[in-house]
């Protein structure tokens, strides 16, 4: 901290419990000015209430965010003209184009499918040595892949060529640039020569039922194709494999949560929910900038100003949730904002729901006994975006 600026990620940030500092924040100064690793100063909102107006009222803007000149969190630049980077009626326009392909019913019959992955890495679990395999990489990262290469017709054969790109584009260690945007850039090649040659076979006549074949045959642009389809592919793993090894390690943590779920698996979708607002996501916060003078939290973020909206700090506050610090599996009502709200609301939340409650639900029949190889407070977290465990040992049990 210098210059009565706090900078974020704070330095006690990347462990298993918050920083002690998103509690003082939200109780002493719940907007409060934070310098960002690429040195923008930026306004932070850590309450509920004013976390969620940042996130859906459309005076703060995600277009902005990638404009000249802009704030940045981190190290990579935001891609333009993909969801996560629009307004409506842009946003509203991209959103209709794909909504289908993640509407409730359509992906509600992927269920089924999304179970037998799971109980195939589940075998692979099972054959693991007795004394410990790290689940993050034999189960949690593989399943969100399989998943999101299967809908969006990436070949899973190039998954490793991928998948260190995408990691890398979620880092927040300034000392990478360099390979971070060698990282985005090889991304962008990969997904613009799948598109060019989708578009192609669409041309001959040769289509098949996966996202990017419908994608193909509506009016985006070959770079607004490109842009979507690489940020459905970030999204739809990274997110997904930090989220099963984050509940898994929180439920193991206290083994009385992970019996009580043996005993009850009827409750693991209220788990879920509760999982995705008690295990944290990111160390730092969703970025908007105030089209317009804006009061928050008793300040006004004044027009071009950056505005942090931290939802991991907003889903431990006490004003809208009951002993937020505890993690209680049945909670309800549990109004979280981990799939976010207002027109960002994640658009594949009904697949992210559908996946971490078949990979919890097949985890905890398969492995009733499941303990930690290590106590989860020593594990070493990531140091990215998206944040999480960068393994998980586990016994089988």
């Amino acid at each position: 901290m210098t210059d009565d600026v706090l900078d974020i990620p704070f330095a006690d940030a990347f462990s298993f419990d918050p920083s002690p500092t998103w509690a003082r924040l939200r109780e002493e100064a719940p907007a409060v000015r934070v310098r960002t690793l690429a040195g923008a100063r930026v306004w932070l909102v850590t309450r509920y209430d004013d976390v969620k107006l940042v996130l859906a009222d459309p005076r703060f803007s995600r277009a902005a965010v990638v404009e000249e000149g802009a704030p940045r969190v981190g190290v990579s630049r935001p891609l333009a003209g993909t969801l996560p980077t629009t307004d409506p009626p842009e946003h509203t326009r991209l959103r209709g184009l794909v909504s289908g392909a993640f509407a409730h019913r359509r992906v509600e019959g992927a269920r089924e499918w999304v179970r037998e992955l799971c109980e195939g890495l589940a075998d692979d679990l099972a054959a693991a040595p007795a004394d410990g395999v790290d689940l993050r990489r034999v189960f949690a990262l593989p399943l969100p892949i399989q998943v999101i290469c299967t809908l969006l017709g990436v070949p899973y054969d190039d998954r490793e060529r991928f998948r260190e790109w995408v990691e890398l584009s979620y880092s927040m260690e300034m000392s990478e640039r360099g390979r971070v945007e060698e990282a985005m850039a090889g991304l962008l090649e990969y997904m613009g020569a799948l598109v060019a040659a989708k578009r192609a076979e669409e041309r001959a006549g040769e289509r098949s039922a996966d996202l990017l074949d419908e994608l193909c045959a509506t009016s985006l642009t070959h770079d607004e194709l490109v842009a979507f389809a690489l940020n459905l592919l970030v999204a739809g793993h990274e997110t997904s494999a930090n989220q099963i090894t984050g509940f898994v390690a929180t439920l193991l943590r206290d083994r009385r949560h992970w019996e009580r779920l043996v005993a009850e698996p009827d409750l693991v979708p209220r788990a879920v929910e509760e999982l995705m607002r008690f295990t944290r996501l990111s160390e730092v916060g969703q970025l908007r900038v105030a089209l317009e003078d804006v009061e928050v939290a008793g300040v006004v973020v004044r027009a071009g100003e950056g505005v942090m909206a931290s939802i991991g700090s907003a889903n431990r506050d006490p004003r809208a949730f009951d002993a937020p610090d505890e993690l209680d599996l049945a909670r309800t009502p549990n109004p979280h904002l981990a799939l976010g709200a207002g027109p960002h609301f994640c658009l594949g939340a009904q697949l992210a729901r559908i996946e971490l409650q078949e990979a919890l639900g097949v985890l905890l029949r398969r492995f009733p006994g499941l303990r930690a190889a290590r106590p989860v407070e020593e594990l070493a977290w990531r140091r990215v975006l998206v944040s999480g465990l960068a393994e998980l040992p586990v016994a089988p049990g």
